[in-house]
């Protein structure tokens, strides 16, 4: 029997196995694909000498009882600006007529974006209104976003809808979200952005994930593999929320990046030196694409500051500030039932700080006023062996569960068309 699905925690209900309880590398082996399409992880070890397959960026053909990957068909270079934005602007016009087509039957999708005040997700706001997006999301709140709120930058480009909520909203949540957003390998980055889920439903949404590689014009491992040096977070988490919402998710800066050095060779061009302001923070190509949209320079990618956090280098007390009040209370249940106990903890714990010393020195001397620069960790960092490292499981536990109540429900709906009274559909 072969089980095909982009839930792993689906897969595991339907086939009946379980993660290996002791294993503690999933979250590094999820990420490995930032590693690249060539050198990432593929199998994932399951309990009791079962495992998993992972396939990215390739299509799949099941043909009696075999599965063969097979290629994605090559594109070619980009020749300039003007190439890369018309194609981008194609590619994007049919696959959006695609999503809404007629000819489907259950769902046609709507578009969304994301915006802010950095270079990614407002260059995502244009092309996307270009394309015929009327509704974007931003954060307003903490004040950490406040600043960083993009609706003036909608407004100006046309936008009917605009939608701005706290990012911190999810703590309010009773329905364990936080479980769909560390049950996929990577451990929350994209929770903030369940405070939009009823906006992105059945949607296709825009969002400007890589931008900051993709679109660096100082970056230098320009490659086809789409490997993210010195990155630790693959942005993952998405993957559950995005299932149970309906909403495809639209990285628009990951277009064409098998053609990542042309990309790069674009943004270095002598036609894109208008564009280029110099310093660590540079990127022409988006900055074109706002600029001659009618942005003014001084609204957008002034300073570097993003959305989200990840529990992954979070001790229990953190997590729990983290956490909404009844989420916390069942890992807390499922931390201490499954709490792991000696040379299971110890060697564990030495091996984490081994790799991540720089990390924490240079973290609490800066609170003392000593700035000092860390060693950039990698997609194959040791993940946090303290409670973060229960939470992976703990999710794919609730998310099992929710499968599995999905198909009570599922059969009791259709007994309940076939003439049994409410009663006799109770009893049984």
């Amino acid at each position: 029997m072969i089980y095909i699905s982009n839930s792993l925690p689906f897969i595991l209900y339907i086939s009946g196995l379980e993660l290996d309880p002791k294993y503690m590398n999933y979250e590094v082996d999820f990420n490995s694909i930032l590693k690249g399409i060539k050198k990432y992880t593929r199998t994932l070890p399951l309990n009791k000498d079962k495992n998993i397959q992972l396939h990215y960026y390739c299509n799949l053909l099941l043909n009696k009882g075999r599965l063969t990957e097979i290629p994605k068909s090559k594109i070619a270079p980009f020749k300039n600006y003007k190439d890369y934005e018309n194609r981008l602007l194609k590619t994007l016009q049919r696959l959006v007529n695609n999503a809404d087509s007629p000819w489907r039957k259950s769902v046609r999708y709507g578009l969304v974006t994301t915006i802010s005040k950095g270079y990614d997700a407002a260059a995502c706001a244009a092309i996307a209104f270009e394309v015929g997006c009327k509704k974007a999301v931003s954060f307003n709140m903490p004040q950490k976003y406040a600043n960083d709120c993009g609706d003036d930058i909608a407004k100006k480009l046309g936008y009917e809808i605009i939608v701005t909520k706290n990012a911190n909203s999810y703590l309010n949540n009773v329905s364990f979200v936080e479980a769909e957003f560390v049950s996929s390998g990577e451990l929350g980055t994209g929770i903030v952005f369940a405070a939009f889920e009823n906006e992105f439903e059945n949607s296709v949404v825009f969002i400007g994930t890589r931008g900051d590689k993709l679109w660096d014009k100082n970056w230098t491992d320009y490659n086809k593999e789409f490997r993210f040096d010195r990155e630790i977070f693959s942005d993952t988490s998405k993957v559950e929320n995005r299932l149970k919402a309906g909403y495809i998710m639209l990285p628009l800066p990951l277009f064409g990046a098998k053609q990542w050095p042309s990309i790069f060779e674009i943004n270095n061009s002598d036609e894109m030196r208008p564009y280029s302001v110099g310093g660590n923070y540079d990127r022409p190509i988006p900055r074109r694409i706002l600029e001659t949209r009618g942005i003014e320079r001084k609204m957008f990618g002034q300073t570097k500051k993003g959305a989200g956090f990840n529990y992954r280098f979070d001790n229990f007390n953190r997590i729990s500030k983290r956490m909404s009040k009844k989420s916390f209370n069942s890992f807390r249940k499922f931390y201490l039932e499954n709490r792991r106990s000696g040379l299971n903890v110890i060697f564990p714990w030495l091996r984490f700080l081994w790799h991540t010393k720089s990390l924490y020195i240079s973290y609490f001397l800066k609170k003392i006023g000593i700035p000092m620069k860390s060693k950039t960790l990698t997609a194959d960092a040791f993940p946090n062996p303290g409670a973060p490292s229960y939470l992976f499981n703990w999710g794919v536990s609730k998310m099992i569960r929710r499968y599995e109540k999905a198909d009570i429900e599922k059969h009791w709906l259709e007994k309940d068309h076939s003439g049994l009274t409410t009663g006799e559909q109770i009893d049984g």
